[in-house]
């Protein structure tokens, strides 16, 4: 088939890009513009189809994202990194990260979507882990839920550094895709975040976590046997904007990581870092505490 008629029929496209997963696009992207337009295409079609599970138009959640500077986080975000095809669970809730600032704003407009407030429960009795969030407020529509979790800092993202598992530190916005991990991530392997560990917060909501993605086909490993992959040891820190990340654009055109500028215009900071912590590899008696850390302009 000319590469012209495959193109051109979408339906075909999205059928052949389903059994790639976010590494796969990212490399697909920059080897041409017409390759790029395709999976920018497909990828926009993910977040509708996600969209189109909570909203009766499948633009709404975009639409949400952008105005509330907000994230999609948690089990949704990794499915849509992983291929659509061959991965046989599906997401059975969506959880919307907002900063302070517009998490009024965001229950207003799921308001106008149809959803009403079902319970709200403060940081100490929610699962989430340290300081980073400041509430959960649970809505409902009579048949979705949805979790909207509020940041205590000036961005959405800061929350997720502070997860159970790397394998869920991910995150799609209006504009982009986001994995903290990929290196693991997109080989179904994880390592537990020693936060809840070594600073008692380790819940049975917690271990029935991490035991759903040990279901989900996730094996957990130890972390001195990640060192060969770049950046992948918990006392490292890690950035936003280093280059062991990955970053899909939805929208742009294809990139390695994202800059100081690229983050402010999006996410109103200039950088994210973290530290999982823990015992240092090799030496037992040395221990790195854990630490999410908001760089801000003060301009």
């Amino acid at each position: 088939m000319p590469w012209e008629r495959f193109a051109s029929c979408v339906e075909l496209v999205h059928k052949v890009l389903a059994y790639c997963d976010a590494g796969d696009l990212h490399r697909l992207r920059g080897t041409s513009v017409e390759n790029a337009q395709l999976v920018q295409s497909y990828l926009q079609h993910r977040v509708r189809k996600v969209s189109a599970r909570y909203f009766a138009n499948g633009e709404v959640l975009q639409d949400l994202l952008h105005t509330c500077d907000a994230v999609v986080s948690g089990s949704t975000a990794l499915h849509i990194l992983l291929p659509e095809s061959g991965t046989a669970w599906t997401p059975v809730d969506l959880d919307i990260y907002v900063p302070q600032r517009t998490c009024t704003m965001m229950l207003r407009r799921l308001k106008v979507e149809g959803y009403s407030v079902v319970k709200e429960k403060v940081e100490t009795t929610t699962g989430y882990p340290y300081s980073a969030v400041s509430r959960v407020i649970i809505v409902g529509n009579g048949q979705t839920t949805i979790d909207v979790v509020v940041s205590r800092s000036a961005t959405s993202i800061s929350p997720i550094f502070q997860f159970h598992t790397m394998a869920v530190m991910n995150f799609f916005s209006a504009d982009s895709i986001f994995c903290s991990y990929p290196n693991l991530t997109l080989r179904h392997l994880t390592m537990v975040n020693a936060g809840p560990l070594y600073f008692g917060t380790m819940n049975l909501a917690t271990i029935d976590a991490m035991t759903k993605y040990k279901a989900r086909g996730f094996r957990f490993v130890r972390c001195k046997d990640t060192h060969h992959y770049k950046m992948i040891c918990k006392t490292k820190t890690r950035s936003v904007t280093d280059r062991a990340m990955l970053w899909l654009d939805i929208h742009g055109s294809p990139g390695t990581s994202y800059t100081c500028m690229e983050m402010f215009r999006q996410f109103g900071v200039l950088d994210v870092r973290w530290i999982l912590g823990g015992m240092m590899c090799e030496l037992e008696s040395a221990f790195c505490r854990l630490c999410v850390e908001v760089v801000e302009d003060e301009s």
